[in-house]
């Protein structure tokens, strides 16, 4: 039986009464996007208040297995105002028998901070909440991000407890948006030194009215530092932080590799598992971060974490 085979009928008639498709029109249907893979694309996980639906793909490999497999949450990058669900390097996880959930979430210029990391929580909620029906390890939710979409993930890793800062979005706030592990590429951690961090041919500074960090918080950083102080994900490292792996280009000429290294140390200080990778050489978000190196690296990483996959 097909995970979709299961899902019970939400709605029986159209408005008034009248018979109609709505049960169908609701009920996700599996695609065949890559060889071997199953996928349900735009599934909505959740709806805030007089906005579209937020929807993420789930894409599942289609190799018989009954077991209830690890899944990724992957985030996209783009600084917050750009970027799609579609976009990442996760294609090789599904090939190591991994299922990704990769998740749309409102940008720079649909809401400012917090608001997109509630987002991202309430789609690791709808997935933990959602394992039985797609065959998934609810103990066993990773997630991944990419520059913007790793802040993100890192948001939500680190302050699961806080109410304030991951929300209480979608149909299952009352399930924990806790992770087992983080995979965190090239992402902005500090915005009052991101700048500090820059190397001297920086792409954009970040203290500047209408930088990507200023959209998405809604203000200069360093004109509000208090509020700004509160984005950032090193003061939420505790003991109990999930494990790490952190990778990070050292020509990156976006997002500092120093912002990486503090939030390495922070981790590292609180006793939490917390792995550097730096790429020699590597820009922002770079094709070394889908290269087989990386891959072999991520793997290490999550099967030593979680077990085989």
């Amino acid at each position: 039986m097909h995970p979709e085979d299961s899902l019970p009928s939400a709605v029986t008639a159209e408005p008034g009464g009248h018979p109609g498709p709505w049960p169908e029109l609701l009920r996700p249907a599996p695609g065949v996007p890559f060889a071997g893979v199953r996928s349900y694309l735009d599934v909505p996980y959740a709806v805030v208040p007089g906005f579209r639906p937020l929807v993420l793909d789930l894409h599942l490999p289609d190799d018989g297995r009954s077991v209830a497999r690890p899944v990724v949450v992957y985030a996209h990058g783009g600084g917050f105002f750009t970027g799609s669900k579609a976009m990442g390097p996760w294609r090789f996880l599904l090939d190591a028998g991994y299922a990704v959930a990769s998740v749309s979430y409102r940008l720079s210029g649909e809401c400012r901070f917090p608001g997109p990391v509630h987002d991202v929580a309430a789609a690791v909620r709808w997935v933990r909440a959602n394992a039985g029906t797609y065959a998934l390890d609810a103990d066993r939710v990773v997630g991944f991000g990419s520059s913007a979409g790793g802040y993100l993930i890192g948001a939500v890793a680190l302050g699961a407890d806080d109410a304030w800062l991951v929300g209480r979005l979608g149909p299952h706030a009352d399930t924990p948006c806790r992770l087992a592990a983080v995979i965190d590429h090239c992402a902005p951690n500090d915005y009052l030194r991101l700048d500090d961090d820059a190397p001297d041919d920086v792409v954009e500074v970040a203290n500047a009215p209408g930088s990507s960090a200023a959209r998405f918080l809604g203000f200069v950083p360093s004109d509000h530092p208090a509020e700004t102080d509160r984005a950032r994900l090193s003061r939420y490292a505790r003991p109990d932080s999930p494990p790490f792996l952190i990778a990070h280009g050292d020509a990156d000429r976006r997002v500092g590799i120093a912002q990486s290294r503090r939030l390495h140390r922070a981790l590292r200080e609180q006793g939490a598992q917390a792995d550097l990778v730096v790429l020699p050489g590597a820009g922002h978000i770079d094709p070394a971060f889908d290269a087989a190196a990386a891959h072999e690296t991520t793997l290490g990483f999550l099967s030593g974490t979680l077990g085989a996959a």
